[in-house]
């Protein structure tokens, strides 16, 4: 790499991390441990990378001794959001069959370990409402 020298005021670009990156304010997303340690709780999902698992890093931590580390992810990528298996031990199941990565919609349960957890989605940009004066 170039060394800079004292006064140059070359502006330095630099790609931001996955998990600093912020999914668009229209999308209101969360995940609810339904059945499990901490039931109820409820994590809000604001970055484009939000790891679930028993790391004490990750946005979604989990007390479950049958989930991984870093168990899962779930991924917002061109408008859609993604949950994806990180090669976990135990796997992770949606719908009753064990998946690698799947699309994810309002509502969707999926299983981590002995956890269940639903995902919940807020879409305020859809369908807008105008008033007619």
């Amino acid at each position: 790499m170039e060394e800079l020298k004292r006064g140059d005021d070359r502006t330095e670009i630099r790609s931001s991390s996955p998990s600093a990156k912020k999914i668009p304010v229209r999308y209101q997303a969360s995940v609810v441990i339904l059945k499990g340690y901490a039931e109820w709780m409820e994590y809000p999902i604001d970055k484009t990378h939000a790891v679930i698992g028993r790391d004490k890093d990750v946005q979604v931590p989990l007390k479950d001794p049958l989930a991984s580390r870093q168990h899962a992810v779930i991924l917002f990528h061109d408008g859609q959001f993604m949950l994806k298996d990180l090669d976990s031990t135990n796997g992770t199941q949606m719908n009753g069959a064990s998946i690698k990565q799947a699309g994810l919609n309002h509502g969707d349960k999926f299983r981590v370990g002995d956890t269940v957890l639903q995902f919940v989605l807020e879409d305020t940009g859809r369908n807008p409402t105008y008033e007619i004066a």
